[in-house]
């Protein structure tokens, strides 16, 4: 076969196997796309951005239809009943189900307490109004799906129909984890190259283990570390290449995307979970056709406003049994006196 005759049988084999089937999915065409990437302080993001580290993610927040906000903000509210330290464990359920810790119960990254049968992870709802939407998720951190996910299931049944998980090697102290987030990226690219997710949640882990130092013991979460942005710019490699693969689809002119990215939480030093404005202050990088733009650039956004922005892009009206009130707090029992402190 010759160049030339190769080069059209290429592309006409890139045209059989691409899907996209435009108005056609469960909700008309409309289809979310949400990108998390763990411990991505907010003024480092932005210093990737200026410094040309984090192109694809600069050209997608200046779009006529995207934006970046830094009014975004994890933690909760101080001094009241939503407070949630700024960790993974409660950042992500909050992501994820739409709900502060108060609601949810996940105060660390044990996951003990969690109550995500009364508050579920997103997609389980999707599945509930639309039960033929396809809902897909990928993660290099575990507990997103043996958690989050899975203890959302009703008696076992498992609502994603892609799953894709995959394990760092804590043994090499984590220096595997920017090619886990690699698999990671290219079973999403996969997933958008065949299939036709109405929902899509893809996860990166790699920013945070550099904050941490746990791959590299010079860089921290700092916006003067080279290596914490060197990380964010490889992320958002990653993050240029689900966008062209989901821009790709051969009927993407008729579907409707919502792409939101964000983090869970920020960092000083080595370390996360306070309060200081380096951990609580985060960022939204989000592209739609329709985003409440005034109110996510103007006012302070909680993270738990994901996911009402993506039943609102579904046109999905949420029901009053997915976000219950919270149970009594439990009474504090008095501190014994006759024990040593701790």
């Amino acid at each position: 076969m010759n160049s030339k005759r190769f080069f059209i049988w290429m592309l006409l084999s890139t045209s059989a196997f691409a899907h996209g089937p435009g108005k056609e999915g469960a909700f008309g065409g409309k289809r979310v796309l949400f990108i998390g990437i763990d411990g991505c302080r907010a003024d480092a993001v932005v210093a990737a951005m200026e410094r040309g580290m984090a192109p694809q993610m600069k050209a997608l927040s200046e779009d006529a239809d995207g934006l970046l906000t830094r009014k975004f903000y994890a933690g909760g509210e101080k001094d009241a009943p939503t407070h949630q330290p700024t960790i993974s464990g409660p950042g992500w359920s909050s992501l994820l189900t739409g709900v502060w810790m108060n609601k949810h119960g996940v105060r660390d990254n044990r996951f003990i307490g969690g109550r995500y049968q009364s508050y579920s992870h997103f997609m389980r709802h999707i599945k509930e109004v639309k039960a033929e939407a396809f809902c897909a998720s990928f993660a290099d951190w575990p507990p997103i799906h043996d958690f989050i996910a899975d203890g959302s299931r009703v008696e076992g049944k498992e609502f994603l129909d892609v799953k894709f998980t995959c394990a760092p090697d804590a043994s090499r102290h984590f220096i595997d984890n920017p090619e886990k987030d690699i698999e990671v990226r290219d079973e999403a690219m996969k997933t958008l190259r065949t299939r036709n997710p109405d929902a899509m949640f893809v996860y990166f882990g790699q920013v945070d283990e550099f904050g941490h130092g746990a791959v590299d013991s010079r860089a921290n979460f700092s916006p003067d570390s080279t290596l914490y942005l060197n990380a964010i710019s490889h992320v958002d490699s990653h993050v240029g290449e689900l966008i062209r693969a989901m821009r790709a689809r051969a009927k993407f002119g008729g579907e409707d995307w919502l792409v939101l990215i964000t983090t869970d939480h920020g960092g000083r030093g080595n370390s996360h979970g306070g309060d200081s404005d380096a951990e609580r202050n985060i960022w939204l990088v989000a592209h739609g056709s329709k985003l409440p733009r005034e109110r996510l650039l103007s006012e302070p956004v909680p993270q738990t406003a994901l996911v009402p922005l993506i039943y609102a892009h579904l046109g999905i009206k949420p029901r009053p049994e997915w976000n219950p009130d919270p149970p009594k707090p439990e009474p504090v029992k008095p501190a014994a006196t006759d024990k040593k402190s701790r």
